[in-house]
């Protein structure tokens, strides 16, 4: 039996899918090359309208050629709400495959270990063979979701009506998947590799179990063996506290890098938006990271045209991006999703896209002239890069690079020499050995 998995969005679903895939290998089943499988798992985006779009024509396209496989749909497009999934299930079927929607799951992200439990469950049903296929996984980037959902419901987020309120796995948990992934590590010795933690709200890790994310970074950097590192994934700027910030500072096994999302510059548009801290407290605290942590990059999130943005409010983000000294920004246009109180509130305020399209590709030109500074301002300077087969790599505090470099993932002592190439938000480094 084979299966295929399809993943879009952000590092969360993608360590999901990392979960999926090992349980049916580990299962017997084989992992599709070709695009046919009779088993597909879709984790699905829907943070802005153009993600579920492509969510939805991405499952349309796959189901028009696997008819009669079994599908199992989940992730942000699934509402919490059992009385909507219908509605998912009519906008993915054509009229006349009705019939055959028996052979479709649809699971709400509160819930997705029913995946694997529906899939074991058929398993032990049908006639259909699986092999033992000698289940060996040889990543060089792991993903480990330690937190999911949350409690902050932003005025434009429909995350917390898809993923739930905030929940932490617990530190005994996160132990065991790092043993494991250190023993494949230690197999390999000749394959570096980088475990990332993810979570919805990363930040919030440990609230609900009475511990921190930074008691968790304690407990799992003496595992974590020599040719291996941990990477943050995405932080609410309002959860770092001191014991974070020492222990960033001073563990080598912890990259020093944080992508802080922003949002805006305005204070209007941040209460607007609901968000938890004006400007002047995100920059208090930008500064204070960049002070207390050596060789910090920080990246962010802006989203442009929330309703009633004016000239005024998009010039106060860009005097905002500039003194923050982001290194990489993420541009997403503002898009009304259900649910929220953007959508019930303000949908009546009609958005100028043209001037949308206008003020991301400022801020997409900033983004590339503040990582060619970041980078300039560290030629010359030596980094432990974990290459992967192409010969691209990042450092620890988020610089993509290039290198001659054809082989099996591994770290290399660079220096930085200059400017590569343009990528579109950001520049990619040059380098020597």
């Amino acid at each position: 039996m084979k299966f295929s998995t399809y993943y879009l969005g952000c590092r969360v679903n993608q360590a999901e899918m990392e979960f999926f895939e090992d349980r049916l290998l580990k299962m017997g089943l084989e992992n599709s090359k070709d695009g046919k499988a009779d088993i597909i798992i879709f984790n699905t985006c829907a943070v802005t309208h153009k993600a579920e779009k492509e969510s939805f024509r991405l499952i349309r396209k796959v189901f028009s050629s696997n008819p009669d496989s079994k599908l199992f749909i989940t992730g942000c497009i699934v509402p919490l709400n059992k009385a909507l999934i219908e509605e998912v299930k009519q906008k993915i079927l054509p009229p006349d495959y009705l019939e055959k929607s028996e052979n479709i799951y649809i699971i709400p992200s509160t819930q997705k270990e029913k995946v694997i439990e529906i899939i074991e469950n058929q398993l032990k049903t049908t006639d259909y063979s699986v092999k033992n296929n000698g289940f060996k996984i040889n990543r060089f980037k792991y993903y480990i979701k330690v937190q999911d959902g949350c409690n902050h419901f932003c005025s434009f987020c429909i995350i917390p009506f898809t993923r739930g309120r905030s929940r932490s796995k617990r530190i005994e948990e996160v132990q065991k998947e790092i043993i494991s992934i250190s023993q494949t590590i230690r197999n390999n010795p000749d394959i570096g590799a980088e475990i990332t933690l993810t979570g919805i709200c990363l930040g919030e890790y440990g609230l609900d179990i009475n511990t921190s994310l930074a008691k968790l970074l304690k407990s799992i950097t003496p595992l974590i063996p020599e040719n291996s590192r941990i990477r943050l994934s995405s932080m609410d700027l309002i959860t770092i506290d001191n014991e974070l910030i020492e222990i960033m500072a001073t563990n080598d096994k912890i990259c020093k890098f944080l992508h802080l999302s922003l949002q805006s510059g305005s204070n209007r548009i941040l209460k607007l938006m609901k968000r938890n801290y004006t400007i002047e407290q995100y920059m208090d605290i930008v500064e204070y990271l960049y002070k207390n942590i050596p060789d910090l990059g920080i990246t962010t999130d802006i989203i442009v045209g929330f309703p009633t943005e004016t000239e005024k409010d998009f010039e106060e983000t860009i005097k905002a991006v500039k003194q923050a000294r982001f290194h990489r920004i993420h541009i997403f246009p503002f898009s009304f999703r259900p649910y929220t109180y953007a959508y019930q509130k303000m949908r009546h305020i009609k958005i100028d896209y043209n001037q949308v399209k206008e003020y991301e590709r400022i801020l997409m030109n900033i983004s590339l002239q503040q990582s060619k500074e970041f980078i300039k301002s560290r030629i010359g300077k030596h980094y432990e890069v974990l290459l992967e087969e192409n010969g691209y790599g990042y450092t620890h505090n988020f610089i993509r690079v290039k290198t001659q470099y054809q082989g099996t993932p591994k770290y290399l002592k660079l220096k930085l020499t200059g400017i590569e190439e343009d990528k579109g938000n950001f520049a990619v480094a040059s380098t020597q050995v």
